[in-house]
Order: structure tokens, then sequence, then C-alpha cells
């Protein structure tokens, strides 16, 4: 912090013990085998990519991807949008999210799957979604492109400006 005082004083830490409860839960989570039950069944489930626009469309492939594209019947919504970047860089306005997820053409009780390269700015929208706008029916993909991309059996779509690497 700018102007704060600096010291060289020990903190006392006291140890504790910590255990996770028994019944844990994985209500916010999905798996790739999962999402190609959903794509096979065509089950109206939202599949929302947090990427940005040339991950998307598959111009751009990040390190760590196998190849560019997208999960099909993916919805994009890049994660930066439910920021203030102009202002408080802070989550942008109750209003404003709601809009910018309206998008998604859903109900807040209607299945939503969100994936990005590697699950984070997935989980960023999972929370804006779950904790900010009250969806009730959300699971994040975090294996996301990362993991989809290396498996040839798995469908993905691109656009024509896309350059497969293998």
């Amino acid at each position: 912090m700018p102007g704060g005082a600096i010291n060289n004083d020990t903190i006392p830490a006291t140890s504790s013990t910590f255990s996770l409860p028994k019944e844990s839960s994985f209500d916010l989570w999905i798996g790739k085998d999962k999402i190609t039950e959903i794509l096979a069944s065509n089950k109206n489930n939202i599949i929302l990519d947090t990427r940005n626009i040339d991950e998307f469309t598959g111009k751009r492939q990040k390190s760590g991807a196998y190849k560019g594209g997208r999960i099909p019947k993916s919805v994009l919504i890049d994660w930066a949008e439910a920021i203030d970047y102009e202002g408080s860089k802070k989550f942008k306005s109750f209003e404003e999210l709601e809009k910018i997820y309206s998008r998604m053409g859903v109900s807040k009780n209607d299945p939503v799957i969100t994936y990005c390269h590697s699950g984070v700015r997935s989980a960023h929208t999972t929370f804006v979604l779950t904790e900010l706008l009250g969806y009730k029916n959300v699971k994040n993909y975090d294996g996301s492109w990362v993991e989809w991309s290396y498996f040839d059996n798995l469908p993905f779509e691109y656009d024509s400006i896309t350059t497969i690497k293998k």
C-alpha cells in the first residue's frame, strides 16, 4: 500500500485443524463426459464460452490448447464484460449485468454450463451468474478448452479463419 509503514515484526500464528465435510458437493462442477452426453441428447442447456471473440472463433489459439475452436452450440459472452474497466474497476451494476447475461436467452432456472480456456474466467462468470444474478443451475467446466481440444473424438466448431495447428 503506498505510503504504508514497513516493519520486520513477526506476526504470531496459531495452528488449527481443518477437515473437509464428510459429504462434499460438486454442485458447480461438470466434466467433459457429461457435456458430451448433453450435446448428444440435444438437451436444452446453454454452453457459455467466456473467452474473447478471437478464441471463440478459433482465430487465436492460446498456449496449452491443442487446436483452436469452441464446443459446439456455444454462446459467447466474454467474462470481461462484467467488469467496469472504464470506471470503478469493479463489477458492473446489477442492471448492467442482467442486460449482458440476458443475451443467453434463458431463465435463471435453466441449465447453464460455463467454460473458457482453463477454467479461470468461467469460474469468474459462474460466480457472477450464481452469486450476483441468482442463476440456480450453473455448472463450470474447469477442464475447459485446454482439455476439450486434445480429444479428437470430441466435437468442436471453428470459423473459416481458423488455422488448425497439430
